[in-house]
């Protein structure tokens, strides 16, 4: 009985110091990779990086210690003291700590404006938590909103952004405060800082949009709104934003485009279709002159928008209208058939992708049960032994097992089948090694004209969506992809 306890107590010992260990290299780690990345100057990065390294553990000092330099390179002293003096309290001995602090120390007492300012700051905050005790400032501010008084609400949040230098919610606050007061670049400047933060925030984006054509810089507002829209192809606003940005700068057809986009979204519109309505007014003629531009430089798409925009406002001469009609019906089939390519292209790529999934299926796995296999992506490499014709295309038949005598035995060949017409090369040759990723479509008996031979059972047929042939005495293979 002594034996046993001796021994669980052993294994809580070894648990025990397991444990320590993995939560020292966990520290350590987040030390290294902010380390790492404030070298770099990435300083939001190091501080998460940091901040992690003290939740875990509180007690390391060098993770309170980098801390502390963050925050001093980012001109938070009043948090990198405080992180230094923890350092310090952990290891007195710490020379780097003490070093820095004295620093900071000797910085703020020769420098007296900043010192009246931070003890401005701290007696403005003794005041703050006696009107609203035991709040924080993000919360007083929240209630001076509450109440109507913006300026102090500002405030407020300014001192919650210095508690809390990586919080993109109190920046996004100031910017939408100081955006309302009309103090435009201080505005942008939050928002901005928000998106450092939010990078895919696409209402923070959009916010610097509106910013940018408030201050009437309409080429970066259009940088704005287009990057919002694309966050979030959903969000109307951004969408209908980056229309007036166009119209803005006179790029009216663009503007049509994007208020027509807006309007297939959301009919109901009635924004989009009063702009499109007005812009459709006045350019009737150009809708179809620039949408007959596009048409003939073969940019489908927007030459069907702008000659259904002429078509629908434009009040143009009945000849014109005949050529509008043309072009439309026209536009329309390409895009329709461009659109047929990209699902072909699209199907063929994964089927290539998928290809590698099915490697080890072989051809005597597909002959002896054919029906799991119909419709699945296969990649198969062997020796072409001989060619015919299908569908006025050339098809081409490798033999996967070199092993057998193709003049009598074609049961382990499978035939291939190309979308479009082989190129006139020498290595595209029955003497050629071929490397195919396609799909399965079917099942047919091989017979080669060459030899008389007929296979004994039906042989897979593939379609490639890509191919690579190989010759000897040819340096480079060829490849060819069908997507």
């Amino acid at each position: 009985m002594g034996n046993i306890r001796l021994r669980f107590l052993l294994v809580g010992v070894l648990l025990i110091f397991s444990a320590g260990i993995v939560v020292a290299e966990s520290v350590q780690l987040h030390i290294d990779v902010g380390l790492n990345h404030f070298y770099k100057k990435r300083y939001l990065e190091a501080f998460k990086e940091f901040k992690a390294a003290v939740e875990v553990d509180p007690k390391n000092s060098e993770a309170h210690f980098s801390l502390g330099r963050v925050y001093k390179v980012q001109g938070f002293f009043k948090e990198a003291v405080l992180e230094f003096e923890v350092a310090l309290a952990l290891n007195p001995s710490y020379l780097q700590a003490r070093r820095e602090l004295d620093q900071i120390k000797s910085s703020l007492e020769s420098d007296v404006g900043t010192k009246l300012k931070i003890q401005g700051q701290e007696e403005a905050t003794r005041q703050r938590d006696q009107d609203f005790p035991g709040s924080t400032p993000e919360q007083r501010a929240q209630e001076f909103l509450r109440k109507g008084q913006t300026s102090q609400a500002i405030a407020s949040y300014e001192e919650a952004a210095k508690a809390d230098p990586f919080n993109g919610r109190i920046r996004k606050a100031l910017g939408f405060l100081y955006f309302n007061r009309g103090d435009l670049s201080a505005a942008l400047k939050n928002y901005e800082d928000a998106g450092k933060l939010s990078p895919n925030d696409a209402e923070i984006v959009y916010a610097i949009g509106l910013t940018r054509m408030r201050s009437r810089d309409f080429e970066q507002a259009v940088v704005s709104f287009s990057r919002a829209a694309a966050l979030s192809p959903d969000l109307l606003k951004a969408q209908f934003a980056l229309g007036e940005a166009y119209e803005a700068l006179g790029r009216f057809e663009d503007s049509a485009f994007q208020y027509k986009k807006v309007i297939a979204i959301n009919p109901q519109s009635k924004e989009a279709n009063n702009r499109l309505r007005e812009l459709s007014g006045r350019m009737g003629y150009n809708y179809f002159s620039r949408g007959g531009y596009y048409y003939q430089q073969g940019d489908y798409d927007k030459a069907e928008a702008l000659l259904s925009l002429a078509k629908q406002f434009g009040g143009l001469p009945e000849g014109q209208n005949r050529q509008i009609e043309e072009m439309l019906g026209a536009a329309r089939y390409w895009i329709r058939k461009k659109q047929e390519a990209t699902r072909v292209s699209d199907q063929r790529k994964e089927i290539r992708q998928q290809s590698y999934i099915n490697k080890n299926v072989t051809v005597a796995d597909v002959v002896g049960n054919p029906a799991p296999y119909i419709g699945n992506s296969v990649e198969w490499e062997g020796w072409a032994v001989f060619s015919d014709e299908a569908k006025g295309r050339t098809r081409y038949f490798v033999n996967t097992n070199n092993k057998v005598n193709t003049n009598s035995n074609l049961d382990f060949t499978f035939g291939i089948l190309f979308p479009k017409d082989l190129p006139n090369d020498p290595r595209v040759s029955v003497y050629s090694q071929i490397q195919v990723k396609g799909k399965i479509v079917g099942m047919e008996k091989a017979f080669n004209n060459w030899s008389q031979t007929q296979s004994s059972r039906r042989q897979p047929i593939v379609e490639a969506t890509e191919v690579t042939f190989t010759r000897d005495n040819y340096e480079q293979p060829l490849t060819l992809r069908y997507y």
